[in-house]
């Protein structure tokens, strides 16, 4: 006892000594009100919020709400509009702003808006809020996500230019506290989802929202009112023709509004006509997609070619990969309070059936497991799910699967960086592309219950998926992160990334819809009998394929090693030059026989833009099983 008290006392020192001349240093130069507003932004809004809204939406839409996967895959889709709208957040916040203010007011305006959603998902019963409404309230709470985000890494930006020392000091603050509070959260919502089911979630994650209103309403984010209380049409005018005479700028909020405008388009598309006429919903949007794409790469052409195909490969790449949750319903249990009785054995049933409290027992009514394919809990047999032996994984190894792919990510960053650094982009993307391929074949081996015949239990199953499949997906869209920060053009690069950012939530999002139309022409895959499952993951796997195609065509020349000049670039994106790192860790850039020192910008937005990026890849790893 004495020993171990020791030991937490010496590990709890170490912290002290480590973290608080950190915090001291950023608080001296910054200010603690500012420290502690990207600690809330980044740590408690989105490490605790995103974690526990998160962890349990799907349980909400596909136990409480009784969605099938097809549905889910639009209703999902239209949720995550906000975090494909990120350049435009961007856009708006510098150049139209609020009561004199270009950031309080937005990020206060994105908290108000969480917490009125967070709290409707967690006081109504789900009987009185349906598909389409807990869609807008996702919607709504992802604005809670996705904007402070914007907005924090615009104030984090502007600090970093003032003191480039302290630059990576701030990208360390924000991303320790995301992962800080991040993982204990992530790991604590599966016992809460297990014990509690998911609207106690939504309640404790209001808390989330309401830490984002704190910075604004104090006064933390250190920002000074323009002159006068709001701008004059005017003034307005003045702030858009700056964006507007200037021609990359003009291209860059072109490209913006466009992917702006489709985006929410498509997905109150498929939210709306999808649900009535599917068909005519699928074929519009894989019409739709490629002539996005193509109108990107004729508008971004005119900055630079190279800049045009890592665009629409950025898009495409994810749109053509279809994705949905049908595995997961397959294969999980439901969590407390559901009505979805799957899961329970067959003397769970029996006493549930006697007290009237259950549907048939699968034991007793076999013949009801074929009768209908209703996505209803209600109206399918007690324990169906045990009798077909599926899976039946409870929330808690979810909960642990997800945190295993979070830190399959960073081994995945590590390898990268260790190994893989000076691979052409091509070269990685490729081949990466094609092992996630190889390994989503797997998933037929699941399917058919081979692993238990092989004595493979399904937790171990999933759990070294996970881990496979986390560092992978990681090699994949690593060199994104790093070729899409070196083509963005000078004085538009935090709007340039942003937009990358928002097209490969976008194509995320489009690949949901793809596997909701897949699922559809397979006739749906809906419980309790999961017809052509096999077949539709097989599908979905091969199609997977596809970006593969598109690498020599879109993706850029060169290595992470190579300048945007020799990535095939041209003197838009960035004029000859040599970069020489410095002694602080940043470069100095060499230019006509002048010496001028100047942090490397790009890879600062890459890492401060790319927490959507890492959250879109986790849900990917963790909903894929």
């Amino acid at each position: 006892m004495n020993g171990s008290t020791t030991l937490a006392k010496v590990r709890g020192t170490l912290l002290y000594l480590t973290f608080y001349p950190f915090w001291k240093r950023l608080s001296g130069v910054f200010g603690w009100q500012y420290c502690a507003s990207c600690v809330l932004a980044y740590g408690i809004n989105q490490g605790v919020g995103e974690k526990l809204v998160f962890g349990g939406k799907q349980y909400y839409m596909l136990d409480s709400l009784g969605l099938s996967s097809a549905t889910y895959g639009r209703v999902d889709g239209f949720a995550h509009i906000p975090w494909e709208l990120k350049s435009l957040f961007g856009l708006l916040s510098d150049t139209v702003p609020i009561g004199g203010f270009h950031r309080a007011p937005y990020m206060l305006i994105a908290g108000a808006l969480g917490t009125f959603a967070l709290t409707l998902l967690a006081i109504l019963p789900p009987d009185a809020i349906g598909a389409t409404m807990a869609s807008v309230l996702f919607l709504l709470a992802n604005m809670n996500f996705a904007m402070p985000d914007v907005i924090i890494d615009a104030t984090v930006a502007e600090r970093s230019k003032q003191r480039p020392e302290f630059g990576a000091s701030l990208q360390a603050l924000c991303w320790g506290s995301l992962g800080l509070c991040g993982m204990p959260s992530g790991i604590v919502s599966g016992y809460l989802l297990d014990a509690f089911g998911p609207r106690l979630l939504f309640g404790l994650a209001i808390s989330a929202a309401l830490a984002v209103c704190v910075p604004p309403l104090g006064g933390w984010l250190g920002e000074k009112r323009r002159s006068g209380r709001s701008c004059s049409a005017d003034q307005y005018r003045a702030l858009c023709s700056d964006v507007w005479s200037h021609p990359t700028k003009r291209i860059v909020a072109s490209s913006a509004a466009l992917v702006a405008c489709y985006s929410i388009f498509l997905g109150t598309m498929q939210l709306t006509l999808g649900q009535e006429q599917p068909e005519v919903a699928d074929t519009i949007t894989l019409i739709g997609n490629p002539c996005l794409a193509w109108l990107l790469f004729l508008l971004l052409r005119r900055v630079d070619p190279c800049l045009a195909k890592a665009a629409a490969f950025t898009f495409l790449s994810g749109a053509l990969q279809p994705s949905s949750s049908v595995l997961f319903e397959w294969a999980h249990a439901p969590a407390h309070g559901s009505s979805d009785q799957r899961c329970f054995s067959t003397a769970q049933c029996d006493v549930l059936v006697a007290a009237g409290n259950a549907t048939a027992s699968a034991h007793d009514n076999t013949t009801a497991l074929t009768a209908s394919n209703s996505s209803v809990a209600e109206l399918l047999p007690c324990g169906w799910a045990a009798a077909q032996g599926l899976p039946c994984i409870s929330p808690i190894i979810y909960t642990w699967v997800s945190v295993v792919g979070s830190a399959a990510l960073v081994g995945g960053t590590t390898l990268y960086t260790t190994w893989f650094q000076s691979w052409p982009y091509r070269k990685i993307i490729a081949c990466s592309q094609l092992f996630l391929t190889i390994v989503s074949l797997f998933d037929n081996v699941w399917i058919a219950r081979l692993n238990i015949a092989l004595g493979m239990p399904d937790e171990a199953f999933i759990f070294s998926d996970s881990v496979i499949v986390g560092v992978i997906a990681r090699l994949n869209s690593m060199p994104f992160l790093i070729y899409a920060a070196k083509l963005c053009p000078p004085s538009v690069e935090a709007s340039m990334f942003a937009l990358f950012m928002g097209l490969s939530n976008f194509g995320g999002a489009a690949g949901n819809y793809a596997g909701s139309a897949l699922l559809r022409l397979f006739g749906g895959v809906e419980a309790p009998n999961f017809p052509n499952l096999a077949e539709y993951v097989l599908t979905r796997t091969l199609i997977g394929i596809l970006p593969i195609a598109l690498v020599p065509l879109l993706v850029p020349m060169g290595t992470p090693l190579d300048t945007a000049l020799a990535m095939g670039a041209n003197n838009k994106v960035m004029e000859e030059e040599s970069l020489v790192p410095d002694a602080s860790g940043g470069v100095e850039m060499k230019k006509g026989g002048v010496e001028m020192k100047k942090r490397a910008h790009n890879v600062t937005e890459a890492s401060s833009l790319a927490p959507d990026e890492e959250a879109r890849t986790t849900e990917r790893v963790s909903t894929r099983i």
